[in-house]
């Protein structure tokens, strides 16, 4: 299966379209209407964030672009941006609702098995019924952007004649190592004693069973989410082309390598382009958020040059109590100001009780710090007063963190974040990881001092040195002519042409 899809890639690779032939401009050639792209992320912050800005990038250069969202997902924007209405102001965007199955008046649900499920089963209805009104229209859908997650896509989009693209959230490296696992190149190593045993995959470096991916270690709870994770290349050989949120001079030994493999094609970082190749300086936010962004760039603009430790653990990680109470007086101890993200959602059985310690802690600490339940993070990455950032290490935060040229201290919880952290320490040198106790926790001693390790010593002044140099590698990669930016014109080049010869 995956030799017969990179024949058909190289083919498509090496063919030389001849663009201007096949289209001349997107504003003369009348004979082919502008292309018309449909992008479904799966409804997530983590996912929605990455395929919005692709989103975007395709917009900026003409395409009409679609995006789906769920009931639910409006519901929670609309709730973020306190009653607007959803379809957010995006040039050349526009944004449809389907239904996923679950009541847009249904209670928050952490069940993943059941949202995919559903989503497949009844969103997977619904978006062919609007595929077919779409077309009825005269909007005739010319290309399908996929979240990799959603791996039913393809045969809806093979329904319609459709190309599809498989978008990848995460990074090269975490897609070569479920690769070489989904197609046995590598076997799960299920024996704790060895979790120090090396594991060797070509282009990546040595990793140990901590080092991979967490679905992948023996002591995964998670079992249907690692299904979850290898049905994701069930279908990738009826996807017409590959796309990643990476660049290739952040990941150039994995994409070099998976290129003989099953390519990819990387079109990354997907932030806005205010902070990133300034295609639109007004792009400064994502524009679309399932929590309600508080305005923390007054009290930052109050502090100094980089002063201030930034604490933010993703959309999804769920700390608790005792955990935050470690975080918490490790912070305080390295009296550094510090602004810190607890969502409203990081309250479960075990930490019902938490706002009554945060509540004092914050008024313990009332000149030092300040906590909010959301913020528009690449605004605070880039803001002066700013200096490092504490991260659960998911893959949006790495890269925007190297997007910001900061040092950081990854505190990786799950899924790729271990990957992602051991890349951070040991490959890009850009920060550390923080250690847990034979207890599972991070204690305060270890957070005070691996901050005080960034801000005071020459390790933390070399580390800064890796991430502003990554910093401008990541840009160039986006301007006009860098390696992202000729593969976004690539893949429009081939959008287009499929439909030239349609």
């Amino acid at each position: 299966m995956f030799e017969d899809y990179h024949i058909v890639f190289k083919e498509r690779q090496f063919k030389k379209w001849a663009f201007k032939e096949a289209m001349g401009s997107l504003g003369e050639q009348e004979r082919i209407k502008r292309p018309h792209v449909v992008v479904f992320p799966c409804p997530g912050q983590g996912h929605m964030n990455p395929l919005m800005e692709f989103a975007k990038r395709l917009a900026y250069r003409n395409l009409h672009v679609t995006f789906i969202v769920t009931e639910r997902v409006k519901k929670q924007i609309i709730q973020a941006r306190e009653g607007a209405d959803a379809h957010v102001q995006l040039p050349n965007i526009k944004i449809e609702t389907i239904s996923d199955g679950l009541s847009s008046d249904c209670e928050e649900t952490k069940d993943v098995d059941m949202i995919i499920d559903l989503l497949r089963k009844v969103g997977g209805l619904a978006f062919e019924r609007l595929i077919e009104r779409l077309n009825s229209q005269g909007d005739t859908v010319s290309c399908i952007v996929y979240d990799s997650l959603m791996s039913w896509i393809p045969h809806i989009a093979n329904k319609f004649k459709v190309p599809s693209a498989f978008f990848w959230t995460q990074s090269c490296a975490v897609y070569s190592i479920y690769y070489h696992f989904y197609t046995g190149m590598v076997k799960a190593n299920n024996e704790e004693e060895n979790v120090r045993a090396v594991i060797e995959i070509p282009g990546l470096p040595q990793l140990c069973q901590s080092d991979m991916p967490s679905f992948l270690q023996s002591s995964n709870p998670y079992g249907s989410l690692l299904q979850l994770v290898m049905n994701q290349f069930s279908t990738i050989s009826q996807a017409t082309w590959i796309l990643g949120n990476s660049f290739n001079e952040l990941e150039m030994r994995e994409i070099q390598y998976m290129d003989s493999l099953i390519p990819i094609r990387t079109v990354g970082p997907l932030v806005p382009s205010a902070f990133i190749e300034g295609n639109n300086p007004q792009d400064q936010d994502v524009g679309i958020h399932l929590w309600k962004a508080e305005n923390c760039i007054e009290w930052l603009n109050t502090k100094e040059a980089s002063t201030v430790v930034y604490v933010s653990f993703g959309s999804l990680a769920i700390l608790s109590k005792e955990q935050i109470i470690e975080i918490a007086i490790g912070l305080r101890n390295s009296r550094h100001s510090f602004l810190w993200v607890i969502r409203p959602d990081q309250k479960n059985e075990e930490n019902t009780n938490v706002d009554d310690f945060l509540k004092d802690f914050l008024q313990e600490t009332i000149d030092q710090g300040l906590v909010v339940s959301w913020c528009p993070q690449m605004a605070v990455l880039n803001h002066p007063s700013v200096g490092m950032f504490v991260t659960h290490c998911g893959w949006n935060s790495t890269l925007e963190s190297l997007c910001s040229g900061l040092p950081v201290l990854t505190f990786s919880q799950w899924s790729d974040q271990t990957t992602n952290s051991k890349y951070v320490e040991e490959v890009w040198k850009t920060g550390i990881r923080l250690n847990k106790t034979t207890h599972g926790l991070v204690g305060r001693d270890e957070v005070e001092k691996s901050i005080k390790t960034i801000t005071e010593s020459e390790q933390g002044v070399e580390m800064r040195k890796n991430a502003l140099q990554w910093k401008t590698l990541a840009k160039d990669a986006m301007m006009k002519g860098g390696s992202s930016d000729k593969n976004i014109d690539w893949f429009i080049h081939e959008v287009i042409a499929t439909i030239a010869m349609a």
